[in-house]
């Protein structure tokens, strides 16, 4: 009866440790910004099926990667702004 109790407590702490590993957020995995730029290029694939109904899917996809670069380093120079505090 002795040895239960150990046992008993020991088998609640363990369990109380996995359930809470895995509760814990991936905030890596939820970041829109963390996506690299295959990622991006690989998001932007369907654009190419626009050939099927009579659009350069080609071009209308090189188009969205100029405008979605722009963007990204646009927001990069934002970013670098309010770091240093250059916008004030």
């Amino acid at each position: 009866m002795k040895t239960m109790l150990p046992l008993r407590f020991i088998s609640i702490i363990f369990s109380t440790i996995l359930f809470s590993s895995g509760c814990q957020k991936k905030t890596a995995a939820t970041n829109p910004n963390s996506r690299s730029k295959n990622e991006l290029r690989e998001s932007t694939k369907p654009l190419q099926a626009a050939d099927l109904v009579g659009y350069d899917g080609t071009k209308l996809r090189k188009s969205v990667h100029r405008i979605t670069e722009a963007n990204d380093k646009h927001n990069q120079e934002i970013k670098n702004m309010v770091e240093t505090g250059e916008g004030q």
